[in-house]
């Protein structure tokens, strides 16, 4: 894969650095062919995994950073999300997915929420400490392009 089409960002575990990410994710996949629903989706993922990792990973100590790795492939997009921390079992979480029927409440949707919009959602526990999820979007054939 070309290093042109990556890009890893490295940033404290503080909630002013979402935007940053959130910008850096539009222009990653701006031009790729995603619809403008893919592309929401795609943002609205990766906000909940920093958030995830900040938050829960890194108990927003600002001494932990969090890494967000983004590839272009030419049928998808792969999105990297790690942090420093002890990192939960993601079976256990499925176990207890909040009842739809609770859409409103404004904690423990994050996984619902990306597993819901992501093609594919995966977790890996990494060997220097810390979690890694991983969020994958095909890039869709619906015709809503956003050029």
């Amino acid at each position: 894969m070309a290093e042109e089409n990556t890009i890893a960002l490295e940033f404290p575990s503080s909630y002013q650095w979402l935007n940053m990410i959130d910008l850096v994710c539009g222009e990653v996949t701006a031009g790729m062919g995603f619809s403008k629903n893919a592309l929401n989706e795609i943002s609205i993922s990766v906000i909940e995994a920093c958030t995830n990792a900040l938050e829960h990973g890194n108990k927003c100590c600002l001494d932990c950073n969090v890494r967000a790795v983004f590839r272009r492939l030419p049928d998808r997009v792969v999105i990297e999300v790690a942090d420093c921390g002890q990192g939960f079992e993601f079976e256990d979480y499925l176990r207890h997915i909040p009842d739809p029927s609770d859409i409103e409440k404004k904690r423990g949707r994050g996984i619902y929420i990306m597993k819901a919009m992501m093609d594919a959602l995966a977790y890996e526990r990494m060997p220097e400490g810390g979690m890694k999820i991983i969020l994958e979007k095909m890039i869709d054939g619906d015709g809503q392009r956003d050029e």
